[in-house]
């Protein structure tokens, strides 16, 4: 299955091809008239249907086809109504819908196949936790998020909705989400890891066992010693009152107050994980901190946070990144006079 893009290069429509047959003979599945929606098409993970959605930045409806006879008329699962994202996943004639409709954090439901648009929540959304994916398996499910703005996946099961294992990692501070894992029938998930302090690593998490296997470490070829950096995470109060999330790093023998670069994005709803690099590594082994604020305008924290850095509250951006770096200043991380900034793009914006 796949889309051709049209003179507009929009994606408007969903085509299935049998291999070994001319293309002449390609059936055109779904076509959209909405000029601003995109159309995409998957399989399900059990492989057994089709997934054809169609969106655009705020809005989705998404159709079924069974995989064996992708000629069948498509399941419209719920007709789209504007504001309302969803996503569609199916396992022994359920289907497993996360959507934005109750809540702006997303909840997860379930709905029979034969009445696709029922939906009964699973897992409430909430101000608290910002629900960004699932993925379901043969013997469990897993559902991925942020938790006060830090990444959280947690394993969950089928014949008991209490039963909730969530994977722990070691440090304050840092970016984790799953991996490729594209069988069905899975004992172990591949699991992405990594912190400001930490390379960028591979495990396999034994879900049995609940235990983390390191697979591999990203190399550094001029070397790397994590033991001699520490990370932290901080909440400092910007001036309306809001706790600003904080993800820093520095040498474990640095002297305090010390020079410290502090980095800020806050636009378009993109978060900025706390993750490795070795550039700023030159910077740390001089002496400096290095933080990054995460301030509105991003969705850190979930979609109200996005929200209330933009439009009418953009200033909420500008006045949390300087109230960080006054905060970092009152923690006794640094001094004035003593910190420089960076931001790239809406970040560069931030710069002023």
């Amino acid at each position: 299955v796949y889309s051709l893009a049209n003179e507009q290069w929009r994606t408007d429509n969903a085509r299935l091809h049998w291999l070994g047959k001319p293309l002449s003979d390609d059936v055109e599945l779904y076509h959209e008239d909405d000029e601003g929606f995109r159309v995409g098409a998957g399989l399900s993970a059990n492989e057994k249907w089709l997934v054809l959605s169609t969106s655009d930045h705020e809005t989705s409806e998404v159709r079924l086809i069974p995989a064996a006879d992708p000629l069948a008329e498509p399941i419209l699962v719920k007709p789209r109504q504007k504001g309302v994202e969803y996503e569609v996943d199916e396992r022994d004639g359920t289907l497993y819908v996360i959507a934005n409709d109750t809540h702006e954090n997303f909840r997860l439901a379930t709905a029979p196949l034969s009445a696709p648009g029922d939906w009964a929540t699973l897992i409430e959304g909430s101000d608290a936790f910002y629900l960004t994916g699932f993925d379901l398996f043969r013997d469990f499910y897993v559902i991925e998020g942020r938790q006060a703005g830090l990444d959280t996946i947690e394993v969950r099961y089928y014949d008991d909705p209490a039963r909730v294992e969530p994977i722990a990692f070691p440090e304050d501070s840092y970016s984790a989400g799953l991996g490729d894992n594209p069988e069905w029938a899975m004992d172990k998930l591949r699991v992405g890891y990594e912190s400001m302090v930490s390379p960028s690593s591979v495990f396999d998490y034994h879900v049995a066992e609940r235990r983390l296997e390191l697979l591999k470490v990203q190399e550094v070829p001029s070397g790397y010693d994590a033991s001699l950096y520490i990370t932290e995470r901080l909440h400092i109060a910007a001036r309306d009152g809001t706790d600003i999330p904080v993800s820093i790093m520095y040498r474990k023998d640095r002297a305090s107050p010390g020079p410290l670069h502090l980095y800020g994005y806050g636009a378009y709803g993109i978060a900025i994980p706390p993750g490795f690099s070795t550039t700023r590594l030159s910077l740390v082994d001089r002496g400096f901190a290095y933080a990054i604020a995460h301030i509105r305008g991003g969705d850190d924290l979930g979609r109200a946070w996005y929200k209330a850095g933009k439009l009418e509250s953009r200033t909420n951006a500008f006045n949390d990144f300087v109230d960080v770096a006054k905060g970092l200043i009152a923690k006794g991380y640094t001094e004035a006079g003593r910190i420089s900034i960076s931001g790239g793009s809406a970040g560069g914006e931030l710069m002023g």
